[in-house]
């Protein structure tokens, strides 16, 4: 039932987008403008099918037509809103990297982007490995076949911090260039030995039907291997999740747990934003049950207080009204602000300097830790 129920969000999304091929002038229906469109990961993904989900209930709520357009790649999700393309977008750490100006938007042509997160549901996450493989933990990844995904440092970045747990890094491991797509398949090939995706994707249930696949747990209590997630990944929690592929009924599996949020930049209209938010909000019943993940998506359990990069003032309106945003909240806040503000004013210091094409982001990283603004998560070998 579980996976008629993924594989028919999956149909349901597939329709949506082919509905947004064309172009037509913009207007306003129901506080956000018509046709809304954000981008995302590609068919077949679990984000996928939840965005749609949400999609069809924001366009019964506010009447406005709502369509996804799709990329693999980080930087073409990111490059969809910068366009004008896409009003949002549902990321991964893009939006971090972005706000950072770290990985691909190290250049002249990004630098630091003024993003600003809309709506935080969390997602859970995990390495998945044929179960003939024997791989059972993160330290067992010594010497495998590891993804380094095409383009995409957000889920680089996780793989690393996984193998972190374990005591590993990419030195221990072979990589293997792939796209995040096509990672199911090249699991059930052998051309490599793990995939990491969220655990609910219409091709998980898939590649179930078709090879015995198992998770790589982790476990919480074990302090030292969680520090080293931490150090990499601050944004994650490591929590159980259950009813994917690969479980028995009522198992439960530790993995990554954390934010793919609905991103926009900074100079999209609060109000817009606020009736977005309040869509979403108040159509949850509408989607709660369409997918196994958008129970997540419940306006109680969304993040409410800043991580990596700020809220956007349409959002924060929304909590306030709801009695969720709190002074802690609104310190994190000022603090990010006056970093981006900083990371402004350094990238434009920086690219008067000309910096060699192939030597920037590392030039970048070095200009940031010489101005206080260096982050762990600025190895460019750990997230690259």
């Amino acid at each position: 039932m579980r996976r008629l129920r993924i594989l028919a969000a999956a149909t349901a999304a597939s329709a949506l987008l082919l509905s947004g091929c064309g172009t037509s002038e913009t207007t306003m229906i129901g506080g956000i403008r018509d046709p809304f469109v954000i981008s995302t990961y590609g068919t077949g993904t679990s984000t996928y099918a939840d965005t749609a989900a949400v999609s069809d209930a924001v366009s019964r709520e506010t009447g406005a037509r709502v369509r996804i357009i799709t990329s693999d790649t980080a930087i073409g999700r990111m490059a969809a809103m910068k366009s004008g393309a896409a009003a949002m977008g549902r990321l991964g750490d893009e939006y971090i990297f972005g706000f950072e100006g770290l990985n691909e938007f190290a250049n002249e042509d990004w630098g630091p982007q003024d993003t600003r997160v809309v709506w935080a549901p969390l997602s859970p996450h995990s390495l998945l490995t044929r179960t003939a493989d024997g791989i059972e933990s993160p330290a067992d990844l010594k010497g495998k076949k590891i993804p380094k995904v095409t383009a995409n440092p957000s889920v680089n970045g996780k793989i690393d911090a996984y193998l972190a747990y374990g005591g590993l890094t990419r030195d221990d491991v072979t990589e293997v260039n792939i796209a995040y797509g096509e990672q199911p398949e090249a699991l059930q090939q052998g051309q490599i030995d793990v995939l990491y995706q969220q655990v609910y994707g219409a091709t998980l249930y898939e590649l179930e039907s078709q090879v015995d696949v198992s998770w790589v747990g982790l476990d919480p209590d074990d302090e030292e291997a969680v520090e080293r997630v931490d150090e990499l990944a601050p944004s994650v929690n490591i929590l159980p999740f259950e009813d994917a592929p690969a479980q028995e009924e009522d198992e439960e599996t530790y993995g990554f747990v954390y934010t793919l949020p609905i991103t926009a930049y900074d100079d999209t209209p609060d109000d817009e934003v606020y009736a977005l938010v309040s869509a979403m909000a108040e159509g949850f019943p509408l989607y709660e049950d369409t997918t196994i993940n958008t129970p997540r998506w419940n306006p109680e359990d969304v993040e409410d207080v800043p991580r990596e990069a700020p809220f956007h003032p349409g959002l924060i309106r929304w909590l306030e009204e709801h009695d969720r945003w709190t002074p802690e909240a609104q310190e994190k806040q000022d603090e990010l602000l006056e970093r981006g503000e900083q990371l402004d004013e350094q990238w434009a210091a920086f690219q008067k300097t000309d910096p060699p094409e192939d030597e920037e982001l590392a030039l970048w990283i070095d200009w940031r830790a010489e101005h206080d603004l260096g982050k762990i998560t600025d190895d460019p070998n750990a997230i690259s």
